[in-house]
């Protein structure tokens, strides 16, 4: 008896559906019940707020991955991605990076700030220490 392998191949993609379809039900049970938290997938690091260009990024993805996940069971290989698809991925891609490259760049001069600020108090504490001791060095005399 010889294998049909159209079968064998048609079996183990639907188990391998099962396990996707399952683990995604396992993840979304998992974030109702408060066991994985989303906020940080979406908010800014630092802010309350969420981020678009996070979410699109994160939709885009996942739209484009399960069509083509869809479209390659459906077919039963791998289908080509048109390159407008990977276009528009890279453009979302794009969006977040530079997103991600103001927040950085906006962080940086409160650092320096903060950083000159410092530098300015410490070097005034050095000054009235060094004019303390030269006050004392002179009551005191040779």
């Amino acid at each position: 008896m010889t294998p049909n392998w159209a079968t064998l191949a048609f079996l183990f993609a639907a188990a391998l559906l099962l396990v996707i379809i399952g683990t995604a039900f396992l993840v979304l049970y998992l974030i109702a019940r408060g066991r994985i938290n989303i906020y940080d997938l979406l908010a800014e690091p630092d802010s309350t707020k969420a981020s678009l260009s996070r979410f699109q990024f994160l939709l885009f993805t996942f739209v484009i991955a399960g069509l083509f996940l869809l479209l390659s069971v459906e077919s039963g290989g791998f289908v080509i991605i048109p390159d407008s698809v990977l276009g528009l991925l890279g453009i979302s891609a794009g969006t977040y990076a530079v997103s991600k490259g103001i927040t950085a760049s906006n962080k940086t001069p409160a650092t320096a700030t903060d950083s000159a600020a410092a530098h300015a108090a410490a070097a005034a504490a050095h000054a009235s220490a060094a004019a303390a001791a030269a006050a004392k060095a002179a009551q005191t005399g040779p």
